[in-house]
């Protein structure tokens, strides 16, 4: 499957004091004299700038964040003064945010910290004092941003935004994430959950995808992650990214250190304590100077494996202590014990002043790593203790999945595909008339149209040339906006999958409710064929988490090329919790089932929709037969015996009984 010839001339390495290189020196060996070779020098190196941006954040005119002429200065104490002090921004004028104490998603009012559509901010804790625990950073399409001196700890995905310490969603530019402790837990206190939903409980810690360019991460500690820092989405979101990773301390960690795709990163002086599973894996054709690290006690801390294609390396005197190398499954890449570079990068900045000795880097690393290292302001004092929080009403019982009586008939809301979705009358709903779906609008601007009518009852949505672009069919007032609860709706869909390792389509049901006061729900799915992520994906669907079901490297995985008939069954006993549950070809056992969770919060309570495709940064392929859907209630396969619409033909599971 990859494609093994190196991308340039492999640089030579060896072996010198547990270090590698790919300087081409001369190897002539010196005279044996008889005198001990001294110890290299391990002690800390006296760092005087730390206030200096390096790295690929120091280029396109260099990272200022809140600084410069006319700044802005808050302290804030609360995620709600953190959120709007980024709203309130004057666009004229640099912002710097003071964390003067923990923000919770609570004093957030369960909002998201969006650092979007904005420039020139920083935000600094004060002294030891700032933390962010439980939420995270959701920064999107913004440039000049600078995060340094905060703990990020324990962040799930919540009200719609990545369960990531701190996520990056291109474009992004002039990023600089500095002397942070971000961290998670690879345990879970929850014996119902599996091995692989513990290690999805929470996602990563640094992640940057789509457009994003001209990041510096350095000096920060990570830890307690499974899913350490991600660099690209997936083998589709083909941005040339470009990172510089300096002076981190990564320990107590999974893989992802980081896992780069496409793109150029430069990482040095990082010293890593310590990877069950892998350290950096350079995949889909990014290359990655690799220098003056030092690896510690872990296993293949640089490879390339689990893409299409492979990713190259520059090795340049790195320790490697106590390493465990392991050939590759596939036809990936490990560099293995002789150490060789398989690529070559040169960056475009001066960093030698801030490049130090391979054999200094633990020491200094050690010292230098973290919070409460730089200089800040003194702290105004401690935060005011937030208010006892009011009496929660624990609601309504949950309600059964499954209506206690199956119906006589159902009158549908149908979709069969001969048309396009857009087209007069390409839909008959519940009551009879005629409608269509309405072409969705991302910041005001019409989106693309990537579905295709293919003349034989099928759609076509291929998203593969246009990844950057979202495309979306939308139907608005899907379900009741009654304020009444329970809530039920059933989605029965024919989708035809690719076999080209790639997304095939995004559904979403948002249930929201014009009686609702706060927060709604929303069902999103991913169906997806891309390798061991493969299956159908329910995104936060479980509390926050998202489920996947038949992935790709569990033992028994869906088959995703294949067409087969996916139905999905909500019953909400409140705005926000109830039921959830996916059958497949027409199996009354679940594939899925659950039961009393909190959904994932729609952008908007009133939101009210069903809506098919999307890409927005990842490629999609896939067919579409027909879509059937009712708010009549939550009906199994069972219960469904005879009752499709007559159009739609014998449906293996749901035929109905002599």
């Amino acid at each position: 499957m990859f494609n093994k010839t190196l991308l340039a001339i492999l640089v030579g390495s060896s072996l010198l004091l547990g270090c590698n290189s790919s300087d081409n020196d001369d190897t002539t060996p010196e005279p044996d004299t008889g005198a001990e070779t001294p110890a290299p020098d391990t002690s800390v190196v006296n760092l005087t700038d730390l206030d200096t941006v390096y790295g690929y954040a120091a280029e396109n005119g260099g990272t200022t964040g809140g600084s410069g002429e006319n700044k802005v200065e808050i302290t804030v104490c609360t995620g709600e003064e953190m959120i709007n002090a980024i709203k309130n921004k004057d666009p004229n004028r640099p912002l710097t945010i003071w964390v003067n104490g923990t923000i919770t998603l609570q004093n957030a009012n369960d909002s998201r910290i969006d650092i979007k559509d904005v420039s020139d901010i920083s935000i600094i804790g004060l002294g030891t004092q700032g933390e962010m625990a439980g939420i995270g950073f959701n920064i999107v399409r913004a440039e000049n941003i600078i995060i340094r001196n905060l703990r990020i700890h324990h962040v799930r995905a919540n009200m719609g935004a990545p369960g990531d310490g701190i996520s990056m969603e291109g474009p992004v530019r002039n990023i600089w994430i500095d002397h942070n402790e971000i961290y998670n837990s690879l345990t879970v206190d929850d014996p119902a959950l599996t091995e692989d939903q513990v290690k999805d409980y929470y996602d990563g810690l640094v992640d940057a995808k789509g457009d994003a360019q001209f990041i510096t991460i350095s000096f920060n500690k990570f830890h307690n992650s499974w899913k350490t820092s991600l660099v690209g989405s997936s083998d589709s979101d083909n941005f040339d990214r470009t990172l510089t990773y300096h002076h981190n301390h990564w320990y107590n960690v999974n893989s992802r250190l980081p896992l780069f795709r496409f793109g150029k990163g430069h990482i040095y002086n990082n010293f890593y304590d310590g990877a069950l599973e892998s350290g950096i894996n350079s995949r889909m054709g990014a290359v990655i100077r690799i220098e003056h690290n030092h690896f510690a006690d872990m296993k293949n801390p640089v490879m390339s494996l689990y893409s299409q294609e492979i990713g190259y390396w520059q090795l340049i005197d790195n320790i490697f202590e106590n390493i465990t190398w392991e050939e590759s499954p596939d036809d990936g890449a490990v560099a293995g014990e002789d150490a060789e570079s398989t690529g070559e990068l040169d960056v475009p900045y001066n960093y030698s002043g801030n490049l130090i000795p391979v054999h200094n880097v633990k020491a200094t690393v050690l010292s230098y790593a973290g919070v409460g290292v730089i200089d800040t302001p003194p702290s105004p004092g401690l935060c005011a203790a937030p208010p006892p929080p009011e009496p929660v009403d624990p609601g309504p019982e949950p309600v059964p999945i499954d209506p206690i009586e199956p119906p006589l008939s159902v009158d549908w809301g149908a979709y069969d595909g001969s048309l396009q979705p857009f087209a007069v009358n390409s839909i008959t709903l519940p009551d009879g008339t005629q409608s269509s779906f309405e072409p969705q609008q991302s910041g005001g601007a019409a989106e693309p149209n990537l579905f295709t009518a293919n003349g034989d009852g099928t759609i076509t949505f291929d998203s593969l040339a246009n990844a950057a672009d979202r495309s979306r069919a939308k139907l608005n007032n899907v379900a009741p906006a009654d304020g009444v609860y329970p809530k039920f709706f059933t989605l029965l869909m024919g989708i035809q999958g690719n076999a080209g390792g790639n997304r095939i389509l995004e559904t979403e049901i948002a249930l929201g409710d014009s009686a609702a006061a706060g927060a709604t729900s929303r069902l999103k799915v991913v169906f997806r064929n891309d390798g061991n992520n493969s299956g159908v994906q329910l995104e936060n669907a479980d509390n926050g988490s998202s489920v996947t079901a038949g992935k790709g490297n569990e033992p028994d995985p869906l088959d995703m090329s294949q067409f087969r008939v996916y139905h999905f069954t909500v019953a909400l006993t409140s705005p926000t919790t109830g039921n959830v549950a996916l059958y497949v070809a027409g199996n009354n056992t679940p594939l899925v089932q659950l039961e009393g969770v909190t959904m994932r919060p729609a952008s908007n309570n009133t939101d009210n929709y069903l809506q098919l495709g999307d890409a927005g940064g990842s490629g999609y392929l896939g067919d579409i037969d027909w879509v059937l859907w009712t708010d009549a209630g939550a009906y199994t396969p069972d219960m469904l015996k005879g009752l499709l619409p007559a159009g739609i033909g014998d449906i293996s599971g749901y035929e109905a009984q002599p």
